[in-house]
């Protein structure tokens, strides 16, 4: 691995260590938390009583107890690591700030950089100048949206890259011999993106298709190995979601569970992103779309870069003959399947959020063509303007790592980072 990139992950490594909060941010975190608190120290699910269960309003009831709502492995996955602080006399209960920083540290900055390693060493086969790996590496881990949720217990990083470690695995089998593991780790590694973040499940059918392209090698067995290594986590979520609610149904995609007093997402109060169609017209939808893309919440506005990487995936995906073209159409594809769906199915980005959080799934996917995308730019005002826009990208991405999970409320409607900074008596 080159010094550049090697400089690269230490500086992300770094701010890391500096940046990781030490108290709950919102309710998505504290739900995820209280679940782990529930298994460490009670040998249970339901979260009743938990301390973390204070600061949350993302549970289910289930025949009378209370459950985090939330997909599962971010929690299984933090428990060992809380089970050690616990054995060290570190809980929640006690000493919130220290056992916050050492789970989220380990569990969701451990996660990103073991993501960022496996693209650096992925991206020596496809881009050969390491000035260029470097600086992929820094975008993904210190300029992008996915950034501002790193130093919190979210589970977008931890889904993010668990689904570019499964696209890339899947692009080594087809275009460098990794061999049938390579596909049932591709499988695995989607399963596990979708048992941290829902959406992940829309790539399946897009990364089967790229399996089973007609010029694929061995596309009968590779088909065959990945359906069923992806049918392992799919069956494990629905026995999971079975045994608790009886229904094989994600919990947050049933509305029975949350129709209890005092619930935020019952019919009368709240909506279940992905369980409606909110919208009453077609002008809301569009200016709702506005909100998430553009505007004061846009994924476009809060990573600059975007722009130029996306812009640069869309021309791969439309010239015959182009290196990686067939790459770009799989990763579009069911991203612009999932963006529709949420634009269709919720009226609120992601709560109190930093941007729409719900889209730093595909982020660190789309990076992979970053030098793709530069290389597409065939003036020297469109090559300055890309820099611009990734310089602009990490002071945006660490505005939003200060406070992702900021109520915008008191500081009147504005882009995410404005609120921010008047928080802090920066404006």
């Amino acid at each position: 691995m080159s010094r550049a990139v090697v400089a690269a992950l230490a500086a992300v490594a770094l701010f890391l260590v500096l940046a990781t909060h030490t108290k709950q941010g919102g309710w998505n975190d504290a739900s995820r938390l209280a679940m782990i608190e529930a298994i460490v120290e009670h040998r249970h699910l339901w979260i009743d009583g938990t301390h973390m269960s204070r600061f949350t309003g993302d549970i289910c009831r289930i025949d009378g107890k209370y459950y985090s709502d939330k997909p599962p492995a971010l929690a299984f996955a933090g428990v060992p690591v809380y089970a050690a602080e616990t054995a060290l006399g570190i809980t929640f209960r006690k000493d919130l700030p220290q056992a916050y920083y050492w789970t989220t540290l380990i569990v969701i900055g451990g996660t990103t950089l073991a993501g960022l390693v496996y693209l650096a060493l992925f991206l020596r086969r496809i881009v050969p100048d390491p000035r260029w790996r470097a600086a992929t590496v820094l975008a993904v881990g210190l300029g992008t949206l996915n950034t501002a949720y790193t130093v919190t217990f979210s589970n977008h990083p931890p889904s993010a890259m668990a689904l570019l470690v499964g696209f890339l695995l899947l692009w080594r089998w087809r275009r460098f011999g990794g061999g049938l593991g390579a596909v049932a780790g591709g499988a695995l590694m989607t399963g596990l993106a979708a048992l941290t973040d829902h959406g992940a499940a829309f790539y399946f059918p897009a990364f089967l298709a790229y399996l089973l392209w007609p010029e694929a090698p061995r596309r009968r067995d590779a088909g065959l190995v990945f359906s069923a290594a992806a049918a392992v986590p799919i069956l494990g979520y629905a026995a999971y979601a079975m045994a608790l609610s009886g229904s094989p149904m994600p919990l947050p995609l049933q509305p029975k569970l949350f129709d209890y007093p005092g619930s935020y997402f019952a019919a009368s109060q709240g909506h279940l992103a992905g369980s409606a169609l909110p919208h009453q017209s077609l002008g809301d939808l569009l200016r709702y779309a506005g909100l998430c893309l553009v505007g004061y919440r846009g994924l476009f506005i809060h990573t600059p870069a975007m722009i130029f990487v996306t812009w640069g995936m869309l021309r791969l995906a439309t010239s015959p003959g182009r290196p990686h073209r067939a790459e770009a159409i799989v990763a579009l594809v069911p991203t612009l399947v999932l963006v529709t769906y949420y634009l269709l199915t919720s009226t609120d980005p992601g709560g109190n959020a930093y941007g729409v959080r719900w889209y730093c799934l595909f982020i660190p996917m789309f990076y992979v063509f970053m030098t793709d995308a530069y290389a597409e730019l065939r003036s020297a005002t469109a090559r300055a303007l890309f820099w611009i826009a990734y310089a602009l990208s990490f002071p945006l991405a660490w505005i939003g790592a200060w406070d992702p999970w900021l109520d915008p409320t008191p500081y009147g409607t504005s882009f995410s980072w404005v609120a921010v900074l008047r928080a802090h008596h920066w404006l």
